[in-house]
């Protein structure tokens, strides 16, 4: 018979954590989807955990602080410029699955024939003096474009670090399929 022994730590959940270090490449964390920088995710959809459409797309998610959206209040150029250099950037290959993958091309054509439209309008109300017309076209120009980013995207990045990468907008389905992320440091 074994004696306890309370000096002893823990093997269960360190078992876990060296699994999580050493094997595997996507974890998740509550809600968010942790994976390491340049992995694959398994062959299943993020949003619905169906089977993937072939081939996986190969993506590439930029993130920086979110502080530095104060610099826009000084000059959106100079947020611009600051943005671009000290951005992080990770590539990830995901899967969608025919009906994912659809509605995301439907929004993006839709975010684009919007926009095209609403240019359109800010021309003809320009031209022919019609200031309601371009008022309209201004309208439908800003709601496409945001329309399209919001329909469009997949994930989205909350925080990438250097050995990690977390993710908001993964489906539960998906998520739950995955091991929990236990980090050791």
């Amino acid at each position: 018979m074994a004696t306890l022994n309370p000096y002893q730590p823990p093997t269960t959940r360190l078992r876990e954590a060296l699994s999580a270090e050493v094997g595997g490449d996507c974890w998740r964390d509550g809600k968010e989807l942790v994976v390491r920088p340049g992995c694959t995710l398994p062959g299943r959809c993020i949003k619905c955990n169906e089977p993937a459409a072939e081939p996986m797309q190969h993506a590439r998610f930029y993130w920086h602080h979110p502080a530095l959206y104060l610099v826009i209040f000084i000059n959106l150029l100079i947020y611009l410029v600051i943005a671009l250099i000290v951005r992080r950037r990770t590539p990830v290959t995901i899967g969608l699955c025919e009906r994912h993958r659809m509605r995301r091309r439907v929004s993006t054509i839709g975010a684009i024939a919007g926009t095209l439209l609403g240019v359109g309008l800010i021309g003809y109300g320009v031209s022919g003096d019609a200031p309601v017309v371009s008022m309209i076209g201004v309208a439908m120009l800003l709601a496409s474009l945001v329309c399209g980013i919001v329909g469009s995207r997949v994930l989205v990045v909350t925080r990438i670090g250097e050995n990690y990468t977390r993710f908001r907008g993964a489906g539960t389905e998906f998520l739950a399929t995955l091991p929990a992320f236990y980090r050791t440091r």
